[in-house]
């Protein structure tokens, strides 16, 4: 078996991706979309080699830049805006201009995938929905992403992150039952799982074009995609009862909770099996437990009564115990528990390291940056962070000049029409204080050549 591990540690060695191939190269993603829902989408193409071209306004940019936790900026950026557009191209480009409309259809005739996330109908109405996109490339794979999807009655509807959890359901299953509070799923994972589902159907909708030949439409709802997430409501269809909220346990299996522990800290324990529970009964000293049949059967011990009561021995003997006396316990034993682990220890946790699941990663711009890796490891193709976020406009001149073929006198023009700009001197949107653009190569890209 130690042969197995040492394969498998070898075959995904973290250190060896920047020598593999991506697997996404040559696909071109057009990105109008902003904030984290549809930019999640491209940003997961971008991490497997394709080249995704972000358009945001010159001078404001994306409504994400300057949205940092209580307005906490890093080197003057948001921290998380640095994850969501890893490895993106940044172009400043305002639509108003008829000239930039121009850059934009000559962009989407080499792109595979164009991306956008505004309100239902506006990218028709500005001339790059899919009718207009799809006339000059009919190979192409359009995703739109909102909140209530591009059509329905609810499709004029603004929404966020947590519009779509209520909308979806998730938030009438979040906090404890008997109560009026209802919790907020953190960290926006209503834009952030949607948003996997948008990369996960743009490549189903390269693989139908690889096999004939055709582009086609995407339509994305984030609460329609939250509320995939969620089978109770067959449930409660098959069986007339609603599952309610749960607070922190898991229905189907006793006892699986959060407890707390001896030294303050918190442990997920949960035991689905037979064995799980007498492995735990043991640890305890419980024996006794296993004579009783409304714990020794699985389906009595999960009616509300011996659910409560075995819930409180649990809790009572965790109080009793530290974190890792529990672990070491659980691992010999061979019953499930884990410490409840918040962002330091998991940024400092080795294992998570030594599997590239944390990354540190050395930027040229912002220097060393931690960041979460790839969430499923390919050994042919890894994922891979080339750079993370750019000012507005940085790759303004490589994109005009090495996809478009654009020369420095029609760039010098679009930029004294404001049709293509950079960035305001504002946190969010410029680069750090300490670096000098003027000698960035990818931000004077083709200067060098002029005489």
């Amino acid at each position: 078996m130690e042969d197995y591990f040492s394969y498998t540690a070898g075959l995904f060695n973290p250190s060896e991706t920047n020598q593999k191939p991506e697997v996404l190269k040559g696909i071109r993603v057009l990105d109008f979309s902003h904030v984290i829902f549809g930019p999640t989408a491209t940003r997961i193409m971008a991490n497997y080699g394709a080249e995704v071209i972000k358009l945001e306004l010159p001078f404001h940019g994306d409504l994400w830049r300057p949205a940092t936790y209580w307005g906490k900026y890093w080197k003057h950026s948001n921290p998380l805006w640095h994850f969501v557009t890893q490895n993106k191209y940044f172009v400043g480009l305002d639509l108003k201009h008829p000239e930039a409309k121009d850059i934009i259809y000559r962009l989407a005739q080499m792109c595979d995938v164009v991306a956008e996330n505004f309100a239902p109908g506006t990218a028709e109405a500005w001339g790059v929905g899919y009718t207009q996109i799809s006339k000059i490339n009919p190979k192409v794979i359009y995703l739109s992403c909102s909140t209530y999807g591009q059509y329905g009655p609810l499709r004029f509807y603004p929404g966020w992150d947590l519009l779509a959890q209520a909308a979806s359901g998730v938030l009438s299953l979040t906090g404890y039952p008997d109560t009026e509070k209802f919790y907020k799923l953190p960290d926006y994972l209503g834009d952030f799982i949607p948003g996997n589902f948008g990369a996960l159907a743009i490549l189903m909708a390269l693989y139908f074009r690889n096999k004939t030949g055709k582009g086609q439409y995407i339509d994305l709802a984030q609460s329609e995609a939250l509320m995939r997430l969620l089978p109770n409501f067959t449930a409660f269809k098959l069986s007339g009862m609603d599952i309610g909220r749960t607070a922190n346990t898991d229905p189907t299996m006793v006892p699986a909770s959060i407890f707390k522990t001896r030294d303050g800290k918190f442990m997920a324990l949960a035991c689905a099996t037979g064995k799980q529970f007498e492995s735990l009964c043991g640890a305890m000293g419980r024996e006794d437990l296993l004579k009783e049949k409304a714990y020794t059967d699985p389906f009595e011990r999960l009616k509300p009564e011996p659910a409560k009561a075995l819930t409180k021995i649990v809790a009572e003997w965790l109080r009793g115990k530290g974190v890792e006396e529990v672990v070491k316990l659980a691992n010999e034993r061979n019953f499930p528990a884990a410490e409840v682990l918040d962002d330091y220890q998991i940024y400092q946790d080795p294992w998570r390291r030594e599997r590239g699941s944390v990354i540190l990663f050395n930027d040229e711009m912002y220097g060393e940056f931690v960041m979460a890796g790839p969430s499923a490891q390919l050994s042919k193709t890894p994922s891979r962070t080339k750079w993370i976020a750019r000012p507005i406009g940085y790759h303004n001149r490589l994109v005009l000049k090495k996809f478009l073929e654009m020369s420095e006198e029609k760039i010098a023009e679009l930029e004294k029409k404001n049709v293509i700009g950079t960035f305001d001197d504002r946190p969010g949107l410029k680069p750090p204080v300490y670096y000098n653009l003027s000698e960035d190569p990818i931000f004077n890209y083709g200067r060098e050549g002029k005489k």
